[in-house]
């Protein structure tokens, strides 16, 4: 490992994933560049989700507190790398997530990062259109960021520990990816990286299940309201 690298923690909350947790491994030990552990926080599952990550991860932990949230940030809190990467159980980290990762923080002057969020949909058109969408936000995020306004996506983003820990990570609600870009916002000064090769695949489940705009509504009506994001992850089956 170069000098300049960091150590990367990454980070999977994951409730009920056996099927999920082995492909979004895999994934993370086919990139080519090691300087990473991997952190799994199962949150309470009811299947045999800690049992894989015990064999595959690096490290599992249980957290008792149910939500995305409070496992992201007790997988934080047992983290040995100075960067913590966050990714969910029902994703795929494209081939150079870690070395878009590395790379980005060989600025000294870059805090967080965040990249692209796409989604694999058996429709082909489904999966142009909506993922021109996610394209869209890419680059608003882009653009946003040099006005020092930071837009950040919760399945995908890697932080510098202790600016994790300064803002108090993240909050127990829905969008809870809009509330610690906010908290970043606050901080003079501070550089964020969006980055394109930064990239994960995401399971279309969610949106299967309740439509996309329905869930683009639900979304915008819980950040609004302030959620509590608790049981969100309990809505959904782990199998797409």
């Amino acid at each position: 490992m170069d000098k300049k690298d960091n150590f990367i923690s990454v980070i999977i909350p994951a409730y009920n994933e056996e099927d999920n947790l082995p492909i979004v491994i895999a994934s993370l030990r086919a990139q080519q560049q090691k300087n990473f552990e991997i952190i799994v926080v199962d949150n309470n599952s009811k299947d045999n989700t800690y049992s894989i990550a015990k064999k595959l991860s690096d490290r599992v932990y249980k957290c008792k507190e149910q939500g995305l949230s409070p496992a992201r940030n007790y997988g934080a809190k047992q983290a040995k790398g100075n960067v913590l990467a966050f990714i969910d159980a029902d994703c795929i980290a494209s081939p150079k997530w870690i070395e878009s990762i590395n790379d980005g923080f060989k600025d000294k002057s870059i805090s967080a990062m965040s990249g692209l969020v796409l989604h694999k949909f058996k429709n082909p058109l489904k999966n142009v259109y909506i993922n021109s969408i996610f394209y869209y936000q890419f680059v608003y995020s882009k653009v946003a960021g040099k006005f020092h306004h930071f837009i950040l996506t919760s399945p995908n983003i890697a932080i510098k520990k202790d600016i994790f820990n300064k803002i108090k990570g993240f909050k127990k609600i829905i969008c809870e990816d809009i509330y610690l870009s906010k908290e970043l916002s606050k901080i003079s000064g501070i550089k964020i990286k969006i980055d394109s090769r930064m990239k994960v695949y995401c399971s279309t489940r969610r949106l299967d299940k309740e439509g996309f705009f329905k869930t683009l509504n639900y979304w915008a009506f819980a950040h609004l309201k302030k959620v509590d994001a608790s049981n969100y992850a309990l809505n959904y089956k782990s199998k797409d």
